[in-house]
């Protein structure tokens, strides 16, 4: 089974394990999305995920389906996205992604 959760200590203390669920990257990358201008995240529907967490070997892999508006810069959109969501959940988390990835799926006019 896919593992659900990144373990932020390894340290076995009093207390026990933190670990946080791929869920809560998942709304945070949503949210990263929808904070930038000419970047419009992809609806979620039966049968997509525009936003996908993976983690393996407790490290955290994002990829982000985007649209981009019409007459936006490309690139500087997506590295506007990546910095987002990267800045966003190593800002409430603590966690460094591994590996933010920004899919441009079409374009919205």
């Amino acid at each position: 089974m896919a593992q659900d959760y990144v373990v932020l200590n390894k340290s076995n203390n009093e207390n026990g394990l933190i670990a946080i669920n791929k869920s809560v990257f998942q709304s945070i990358a949503e949210i990263s999305i929808d904070d930038i201008d000419n970047a419009i995240r992809v609806e979620e529907t039966k049968w997509t995920r525009p936003v996908t967490v993976r983690i393996i070997e407790n490290k955290l892999h994002i990829s982000a389906d985007v649209k981009v508006r019409y007459g936006a810069n490309v690139n500087t959109t997506c590295e506007l996205v990546q910095n987002k969501v990267y800045e966003n959940i190593l800002f409430m988390t603590g966690f460094h992604p591994s590996e933010v990835t920004v899919n441009v799926i079409g374009f919205e006019i």
